[in-house]
């Protein structure tokens, strides 16, 4: 629906999400007075998220609290995740109570408002136009930004700020994260400032700035700025996010355990819970990630769509902890639960292995380690899942198997310092301690050697002596992101000196290798940065 021929109110379907039933009566009654009539009605999220897949709703009005089974944020992040609801489409919460709290929690997607129960007719109204208005006058921007065409979106936001009025504001942010992606961080930058300038307290745009100061690599500048927006305004999770990713980024266990449990407390989702049991976990802080774990594993239990991975993590600080029968019963609760999933049910018989073993049935460890060993080759397994396993196969003389999986971390991820230390800290306590502890030390001497003659190369303008080094080091570590972002920018550099023939090449080298980066780490800075180089490049060419 275009903002020239908006859609009026009477003709919206609307969606209401309520697990009690007078609710979902009074709420309907009350849409009809308003000369709404096309009302659909869902007592959960599931009915919700199948009459969203069936229908194309214009507006949902949800209670927060949807009884037994996923809740009201739950509901909002799966559809507009899933894309299930136009972006033009409000999302309202008719709540018992404000929950401000509960609405910080809201990650990645927030509601477009809520009302308190009881409410008038009139209060409902108010509502439903004002957000109607405001997202359908927005449409043109709000499809571009679903769709990622960021330079449609940079067209959009421009109108949008040339006009001056409340609106206008929008745009600055919109066009402010188009640049983001776009990587025009200094633009950006000024873009950020330009809302500010409108308004001084605007949180978001605060944030912003110090997220386009890291990407320039303005780590102290950048990080001033979060820790002062902190102290302004201490309720506001992202910031402490951002300053997570920093500390982790930097190797600095102690501030990382620190902010997270901060915005642990502060918004107690399962994803930060999540995060907060894994940093513990990794740094051997047992009791503390029992405890973010146990809350993480209890609120994944009503997701829409819940994953093995608190769990997962949770059965293994039971084991650092020494209570392998309970332990040993929740691996194989998870086998159960997650029998669809192949990488869930290897990790618990890993886990049932490491169990067995310090429960005195070596046999039966062995058995399980054995099965795993098998199957590992056919099952995609990331970083996390490849360290638990590498710690069950260490705690049952599988040696080699514990080795090699920790040599893979150490050649893969030689720029993430606390994985390293938990890589080494899975080793601890076991006769491979000291022979892990030297091969990760020599795989980080390899490495960085590899990088250091990889830029020696470049700086002295041998692109092509780079160009070697670089896919020696990719060999070797075929996840590395330090090596795949310095190959992929070499193969670029490359097609500006080159044969049409080789040209090509290289440009088809690069998109494969920037393919492979979108992929693990689709919002990093460095890889938007490359994605801009590699268009100026192909354009070019």
């Amino acid at each position: 629906m275009s903002a020239a021929q908006p859609k009026p109110t009477s003709a919206y379907k609307v969606l209401v999400v309520d697990d009690q039933q007078q609710m979902r009566q009074i709420i309907r009654e009350s849409l009809y007075r308003l000369g709404i009539r096309t009302v659909l009605m869902a007592g959960n999220a599931a009915e919700a998220l199948k009459a969203m897949r069936g229908d194309s709703i214009d507006l949902v009005l949800s209670d927060y609290n949807l009884g037994e089974g996923p809740d009201g944020q739950q509901l909002l992040e799966a559809a507009r995740g899933a894309k299930l609801l136009s972006p033009v489409a409000p999302w309202i919460y008719i709540t018992a109570n404000a929950l401000r709290t509960d609405i910080l929690a809201a990650g990645d997607f927030m509601p477009d408002g809520y009302i308190v129960k009881p409410f008038t007719d009139q209060l409902l109204s108010r509502y439903i136009e004002a957000l109607s208005t405001r997202k359908q006058t927005l449409a043109p921007l709000l499809l571009a930004v679903e769709a990622q065409q960021w330079d449609k979106v940079l067209e959009a936001a421009e109108s949008f700020i040339r006009r001056g009025d409340a609106l206008s504001v929008e745009g600055l942010k919109q066009k402010a994260q188009a640049l983001m992606r776009l990587a025009r961080f200094e633009d950006a930058r000024a873009c950020y400032a330009q809302a500010l300038q409108l308004n001084s307290e605007l949180s978001w745009a605060q944030l912003g700035q110090a997220q386009a100061l890291r990407a320039q690599g303005k780590t102290d500048q950048a990080r001033a700025a979060l820790e002062q927006l902190t102290r302004d305004q201490p309720a506001y999770a992202s910031a402490y996010d951002v300053l997570l990713e920093m500390a982790e980024d930097q190797g600095d266990a102690q501030a990382a355990m620190g902010i997270a449990q901060t915005v642990a407390d502060l918004v107690p989702n399962a994803k930060r819970k999540l995060r907060l049991g894994s940093l513990a976990l990794g740094a051997g802080e047992t009791e503390t990630a029992l405890k973010a774990l146990e809350q993480a594993t209890a609120k994944n239990k009503h997701a829409v769509q819940p994953t093995p991975q608190a769990q997962l993590l949770l059965t293994q600080a039971l084991l650092d902890k020494g209570d392998a029968l309970r332990a040993l019963g929740l691996a194989g609760e998870l086998a159960k639960k997650f029998a669809d999933a192949p990488d869930a049910g290897l990790l618990a018989k890993a886990l049932s292995a490491q169990a067995q073993q310090r429960l005195g049935n070596a046999a039966a460890a062995t058995a399980l380690m054995l099965e795993v060993e098998r199957c590992m080759a056919k099952t995609p397994l990331d970083e996390q899942h490849k360290l638990l396993i590498a710690k069950s196969a260490l705690a049952t003389g599988h040696t080699a198997l514990g080795q090699q999986l920790i040599t893979e971390l150490a050649r893969n991820h030689s720029d993430r310092p606390l994985l390293l230390a938990s890589a080494l800290r899975a080793a601890e306590g076991t006769p491979a301690e000291a022979e892990c502890r030297a091969l990760v030390e020599q795989v980080g001497r390899e490495m960085a050697q590899a990088m250091n003659s990889l830029q020696q190369a470049k700086r002295s303008g041998d692109v092509a002596g780079a160009l070697e080094l670089g896919e020696q080091a990719l060999v070797l570590s075929p996840q590395n992101f330090n090596v795949l972002i310095e190959l992929c920018s070499l193969h670029l550099i490359a097609m500006g000196r080159q044969t049409a023939d080789s040209r090509e090449q290289h440009r088809a080298r690069a998109a494969e290798l920037l393919a492979r980066l979108e992929h693990s780490h689709p919002n990093h800075d460095r890889v938007a940065a490359a994605r801009k180089f590699y268009r100026e490049r192909a354009g070019a060419v």
